[in-house]
């Protein structure tokens, strides 16, 4: 990707008010998080499941912070078992 589109995109994300502190985020919600996550602080992951009515948080021991790539078969276990537990 170009630098200049890179730089559009960190600009936009920089002037951007996050969904958590518009009140945007209303649906039930499914945080992953790896617990050696080395960009995102854990408080920061409580703070908005704080924020988010109805959000779980569920950490994955000895995973950093792509969750996804590094567990997906829990990761695709945890995302049916959160769906299915919507009414």
């Amino acid at each position: 990707m170009p630098a200049h589109a890179w730089k559009l995109i960190l600009d936009g994300l920089r002037a951007a008010t996050p969904p958590t502190e518009s009140g945007t985020i209303l649906a039930p919600t499914l945080i992953l998080w790896g617990a050696h996550d080395g960009v995102l602080p854990r408080r920061h992951q409580e703070a908005l499941a704080a924020r988010i009515p109805g959000a779980a948080l569920k950490v994955y021991p000895g995973v950093g912070h792509l969750v996804l790539w590094e567990c997906p078969d829990e990761v695709a276990a945890d995302a049916i078992a959160f769906l299915n537990s919507l009414d």
